[in-house]
């Protein structure tokens, strides 16, 4: 029997143990440079979408559309910058989209400002939507009312490029103007120096890479790799 492994092993039936070894430390570091490379991307790509967001800034100059969307959450901002625009006539209709089922209109008015009889004629409240997908549904509906065909939408800046894909998502055929608003100054000049900024961006960079993930899955490739176009050239349309 100990001649029968001895000639198996010089004719090479039996592989020497040392190969085993290098091509397990091979695997090893092949799944430690594909991890480090990985990383280093998604840093590069937060570094990016940071630099992005922080830099978005309202619109100075005149504004035209057929209706506008201010999503609830964040900063009071967004509803302030909506009925400002629907009291200068920049749009004729502004949807606040989530608004809570028991909050009234009397409450919107006292954070959002703006006259009684602006809510009365020209302001409707979207109250189905608890996310950014349900506001993006919750305005497919209102545009498809009121034969929306352009719409601002409006939001925290660090919100605008997730707020806009799932726009695109739901209304494709409509055409989107961003009007981001800077809820603090804490997103401004060098974000990444203070904590409470990078973790809320870095919370809402993942919000967004999982949005696109989800829209690759649900077929909607043309408009990821779209999205993915714009934030590496730092525009959000």
């Amino acid at each position: 029997m100990a001649w029968f492994r001895r000639k198996t092993r010089e004719r090479g039936l039996h592989r020497p143990s040392g190969t085993v070894v290098r091509s397990s430390t091979f695997i090893s570091r092949l799944i430690f440079i594909l991890s480090l490379l990985g990383g280093l991307s998604l840093l590069i790509g937060f570094i990016r979408f940071g630099d992005q967001v922080t830099a978005l800034r309202t619109p100075s100059g005149p504004i035209r559309a057929d209706g506008a969307a201010a999503l609830t959450g964040g900063s009071d901002q967004r509803l302030i910058a909506g009925v400002k625009l629907v009291e200068s006539k920049a749009v004729p209709r502004l949807l606040i989209s989530g608004v809570n089922r028991v909050t009234t209109a009397k409450e919107v008015r006292a954070v959002a400002g703006g006259a009684e009889e602006t809510y009365a004629c020209c302001i409707d409240m979207g109250r189905r939507a608890t996310d950014t997908i349900g506001n993006a549904e919750e305005a497919a509906i209102w545009v498809q009312v009121h034969q929306i065909r352009t719409l601002v939408v409006i939001t925290d800046a660090y919100h605008m490029p997730r707020s806009l894909f799932e726009m695109r998502r739901a209304i494709p055929d409509v055409t989107l103007i961003p009007y981001p608003v800077q809820s603090t100054r804490e997103f401004d000049g060098d974000w990444w120096k203070n904590e409470r900024p990078t973790r809320a961006l870095a919370l809402e960079y993942g919000k967004y890479l999982v949005s696109l993930g989800r829209g690759l899955l649900e077929g909607d490739g043309e408009i990821v790799v779209k999205q993915i176009g714009l934030l590496h050239k730092g525009k959000t349309r």
